[in-house]
This record gives C-alpha cells, structure tokens and sequence, in this order.
C-alpha cells in the first residue's frame, strides 16, 4: 500500500503547494480523495497515470477540492480510458458533474457513476472496506478511510506435516482461513495450523475540518492520518471560524487515537517556511510531518494483533 500526496496545499494553488489530492494505491487499485486544480499534472509528475484508478473520493463542494475534477474525466476520455469510474461525494456532486458536463459540452467514453453518499460504507470488499463520516466545516464535509480486514496468520508448515496434510491446493484453503477435509475425513479447521491472525492497514484522510470528538475513534489506531493543519497556533480563532485545524490541533487528534504516523496537508498559502508549524505539531506528536507535494509514504503490512 503507497499512498501519494498530489497536492498540498489549499485556498488558492502557489508554485509550490498544488491544491488538495491525494491518491491510494493498493494491490492494482488506485483511489484518488479529493480532486484540486492540476491533479492530472500531478498524476503525470508523479507516472502514476490512471489506468489503475476505480474511484475517486470528494470531500466537499468548494472549489479547491473539485476544480480538478472536469479535466480528469475529459482527459482520461481523450485517453481512450474503457475502465468504469465511479465518483463519491456529498448531496451535489451529481449535479456538479452532470452540469459540468453539459455547460462545458463534453462527454466520457467510460462507464461514469456518480454517487451521493452523507456517510457509512460505500466500498464493500472481501479483503477492505472505505468508509466515510460528516466533519465539522463551514459546509458539509466528509472524511473517508480505508481498512483492510484482517488476514490469516501465517502458515505453520511443521503442523502441516505433523498432522500429515499433503501440500498443495490444501494448503492454500486453510491459507485463505477455510477448513478442509482430508481424505481419511479428518477436518482440518485453519487455526490449527495458522499462527495469530495479522492486523489489516487503516489510511484515514480527513481535511477541511475543526478538531471534534468523533474524529479520534474514526482515526483509532490508524496507520496514517492524513490531516488538515492549514493553520499554526496564531490562527486558531481564525482556523475555528473558518472550519479548520491548527497543526497542534491535528497532533491532539493523532496522539489521542494512538495513530503510527500523521501527514499534514492543506497548508495555507500564507506559509512559505514550515519550520514552526512542524516543530508546534512535534510537540504533540512526534511522528508528524508536514506533505510536500509528490511525497510518497509507503504503509507496510502489520504482522501481528498483539503488536504495532
């Protein structure tokens, strides 16, 4: 799993800040959350393209988060994309896209879904799920995460043979966690020769929000938060009024989930150093950094559930 921050900033995009995009990419899938001004310059920067790209994940209807969104589809039509598409987002996405479409006069030549979701699950999978919560800004805003299920433990092959399994597709049903029968009608249930059941991923992305309760159990434990820190400790009273969050803000809400890692985007324009943003959030939450444009963070697999 690799996450990739398109763009970083917010408002208004600057020669150094793009705005707010970031892409997922898991096992062949690729997700992209939020759709800012210049996104598709960004996939092509970054060689990512969008061959790979299922979905794409809008936070809310302001114009920093969705100006992107009309060039991507166009571009990937003219691109000959035939892979279907589906876009998720609050109550008037549709009518954006759709309107989009009509006043600008163009068409896709991909399947195109667009779905208008207030929260829960909209992504359903045997191995994942991406789920989605209200947050608290000036308009109606989600924040969205994506967990994996957790995976079998790892074969024990010793146990395998003790218990006189002969290797082959057997071993692959109990792997997958399902139970088998030998042919002397023993029944094989995959605990018996799996060790402790390993931890799935967890990548919250949440921006454009004031630091509220629910924002800590939604990010609980998660492998990477992604969050908004538009605002050093000066701007707090302004950040409050306009729906966002200090980096120290951010810190309290990724200490107090006990998340491993938290990302920092949507950074006002109106910082050209980071230095004192950063060394504020730090204080908090030490495992803190601030996103550049094109950064890459790779989320490795867990190994086990009585560890990080």
């Amino acid at each position: 799993m690799r996450v990739v921050i398109l763009g970083s900033g917010g408002a208004f995009p600057t020669t150094w800040r793009m705005l707010p995009s970031t892409v997922l990419l898991r096992k062949g899938e690729m997700f992209i959350f939020d759709c800012g001004e210049g996104t598709q310059l960004q996939l092509s920067k970054s060689h990512l393209g969008w061959a790979r790209l299922r979905a794409i994940f809008i936070t809310h209807l302001h114009g920093d988060h969705v100006i992107g969104l009309a060039g991507l589809l166009m571009t990937m039509s003219m691109g000959s994309r035939e892979r279907p598409l589906r876009i998720y987002g609050p109550p008037g996405i549709a009518d954006y896209v759709r309107l989009t479409q009509k006043y600008l006069k163009f068409g896709v030549a991909y399947p195109l879904e667009v779905e208008e979701i207030e929260g829960g699950v909209v992504v359903d999978e045997e191995e994942y799920f991406i789920d989605a919560i209200p947050v608290k800004h000036r308009v109606f805003t989600l924040a969205y995460r994506l967990v994996e299920r957790p995976r079998p433990g790892r074969f024990n092959l010793e146990m395998a043979q003790k218990m006189s399994i002969p290797p082959g597709p057997l071993y692959k049903h109990l792997q997958s966690g399902k139970e088998i029968v030998l042919d002397d009608g023993r029944v094989v249930k995959p605990d018996e020769v799996l060790g402790e059941p390993r931890p799935g991923r967890k990548v919250v992305y949440m921006v454009d929000t004031r630091p509220f309760p629910a924002a800590v159990e939604f990010a609980r434990r998660a492998d990477l938060l992604i969050h908004d820190g538009m605002f050093d400790d000066e701007m707090e009273e302004e950040g409050k009024m306009r729906g966002h969050s200090t980096t120290r803000q951010a810190a309290r809400i990724a200490k107090e989930a006990e998340v491993d890692r938290l990302i920092l985007v949507h950074i006002s324009p109106r910082y050209l150093s980071i230095k004192e943003m950063l060394r504020q959030a730090r204080e908090v939450f030490p495992n803190t950094r601030i996103a550049r444009d094109l950064d890459v963070y790779e989320v490795p697999l867990k190994q086990c559930t009585s560890g990080r």
